[in-house]
């Protein structure tokens, strides 16, 4: 079936010109002569495509591409400018409103009909995008877009970290867990990663490999994404993992699960009506710190599995590979109140990640393996980067695979142990041990 395309133009002989080009390319073509005519046309017939000039009476090209974005039925359609002005701040300004692509007059008609294939064929790839290119999705509401930044950094992940804020969409490219480039498309005047780390509410999803050279990440194939998202998350919920303990029919409130939950429920009050809860008064954040191989994904996963009894819960992200690898998980506390779970890596390079972390924390659990090279002196770094930056943050030390506590300065002896993480009693006394009123 022929795509079909909307050309709107107030010069009648472009429009002529590139419609006879378009046909003859087996496409479906219509036009309006302004943007109010162009409106009407794409309520009556939803096109695959709209090609637009800015400057037009009425209704001109930005306020046409604006309208489309901020309405949920046309958002998705790909929306290419095709203008004389060839200014950088109209082409800055074009970005910032949603179009999906710039060309300027004159421009060749065999110029112009690559870029229309490449962009339908870029909406049609990520319609068929399988379930496994995408590795991790959720809301803002329950994350922290700083938090999303520091996983894909310390997991060192190659992709695209797409997020959407209403009619406004972003996108960070990590190559290596590095931002390598930064993309926002919003009407405001505004630099892009200030702006997406204060997006407090919306959607995030992150593809794997996605690099801006091979997949960059246009409005439309952003709105695209999180409706086809939202859709399966509907009907399968691929991506997070649900996760329910047993309880065994216990009521949550007669166990050691419901007693730390009432505890961290009361810290949550404490500080929401102290006015001086942790970077968002939303999220308890409690650190989960240790090395490559000290089992901090396993402990978060348990965690939540101990906590979230008849509550919602979510870990991730699932790698392609199958194996599931756990760098944060969530927890809901209460309507307004999540509990976040986040892994921060030990080794010393991530200095500047613990200066962001943890003075918005509400505790840490740091895991260490005293048989690995080097592992004493990382997490003796981090101890005396804790009392840098957060001395009065409650900190506890598990030791594994060990007979004896090492000496570690800056916690005392009565903040260290050693046991299993497999063991429940002692996983929910450790973090009841550091969630203090």
């Amino acid at each position: 079936m022929a795509s079909k395309i909307l050309v709107v133009d107030d010069e009648p002989h472009l429009r002529r010109v590139v419609s006879l080009y378009l046909r003859a390319r087996h496409y479906e073509v219509d036009t309006a002569e302004n943007g109010l005519e162009a409106i009407q046309k794409v309520a009556d017939d939803r096109p695959d495509l709209v090609i637009a000039d800015i400057g037009m009476p009425g209704l001109d090209g930005y306020e046409l591409c604006s309208r489309l974005r901020r309405d949920p039925v046309t958002r998705t359609i790909p929306f290419i400018f095709l203008t004389a002005k060839d200014q950088d701040t109209d082409r800055i300004k074009a970005r910032k409103i949603g179009s999906d692509d710039y060309l300027t007059k004159p421009c060749p008609l065999d110029r112009l009909v690559s870029h229309v294939e490449t962009m339908i064929d870029r909406i049609e790839q990520a319609k068929k995008m399988p379930l496994d290119r995408i590795g991790l999705s959720g809301s803002l509401d329950d994350v922290n877009v700083l938090d999303l930044i520091q996983m894909l950094e310390l997991s060192q992940k190659t992709g695209a970290l797409v997020l959407s804020h209403g009619e406004r969409t972003g996108t960070l490219y990590f190559k290596d867990g590095t931002i390598i480039e930064a993309d926002i498309r919003s009407p405001k005047r505004e630099e892009p990663l200030f702006v997406l780390l204060g997006w407090k509410a919306g959607r995030y999803l992150f593809l794997p490999d996605a690099v801006p050279e091979r997949m960059p990440i246009t409005a439309s194939l952003a709105h695209l994404l999180f409706e086809d998202l939202r859709k399966l998350e509907r009907h399968e919920h691929p991506v997070s993992v649900s996760v329910e303990a047993s309880g065994g029919g216990t009521s949550l409130h007669d166990n050691r699960a419901g007693q730390v939950i009432d505890r961290l429920e009361a810290v949550a009050r404490r500080l929401h009506s102290g006015g001086h809860s942790p970077d968002d008064q939303h999220v308890l954040r409690i650190l989960v710190v240790g090395t490559i191989g000290t089992g901090k994904s396993e402990l978060i996963h348990a965690l939540v599995e101990d906590l979230s009894v008849s509550r919602w819960a979510a870990v991730g992200a699932k790698e392609a590979n199958g194996e599931q690898h756990t760098d944060f998980g969530l927890i809901r506390l209460s309507a307004d109140t999540t509990l976040h779970f986040l892994s921060v890596r030990a080794e010393k390079r991530f200095r500047s990640i613990w200066e962001q972390c943890l003075p918005t924390a509400l505790g840490a659990i740091v895991l260490v393996n005293p048989a690995m090279e080097g592992e004493l002196g990382h997490i003796q770094t981090f101890l005396n980067a804790r009392q840098e930056f957060a001395p009065s943050l409650p900190v506890h030390v598990i030791v594994v695979n060990a007979d004896t506590l090492p000496h570690l300065t800056g916690v005392s002896e009565s903040d260290c142990s050693l046991g299993s993480l497999d063991d429940q009693q002692f996983r929910l006394n450790i973090l009841s041990h550091i969630v203090k009123l």
